[in-house]
């Protein structure tokens, strides 16, 4: 973000959340200029919010997760021995 009062670039200095509207994911931001060193408020929404804004989910309702290995192996073509037992086995 740009001053508006010279333009040059602004950094933040605070974040607070805004608990007064009824939509999560509006915040109060302070900035300071980085030339002049004028302060600046504005209030901003985060449209995904923050990592503390999610909600978490119990163990037994969450999907399970399988670990890459195991689906890389299933989908890898099988070695020697593995493509000897598929012709014994008849597959």
């Amino acid at each position: 973000m740009r001053c508006t009062a010279c333009g040059a670039e602004l950094i933040l200095t605070n974040v607070v959340p805004d608990n007064t509207m009824g939509v999560r994911g509006f915040e109060h931001h302070s900035f300071i200029c980085s030339a002049c060193h004028v302060t600046e408020h504005r209030v901003l929404f985060m449209r995904h919010g923050r990592e503390h804004d999610a909600e978490i989910i119990p163990k037994h309702l969450a999907p399970r997760i399988s670990s890459i290995s195991t689906v890389h192996e299933e989908r890898a073509a099988p070695g020697l021995f593995g493509r000897v037992v598929a012709k014994i086995l008849g597959k």
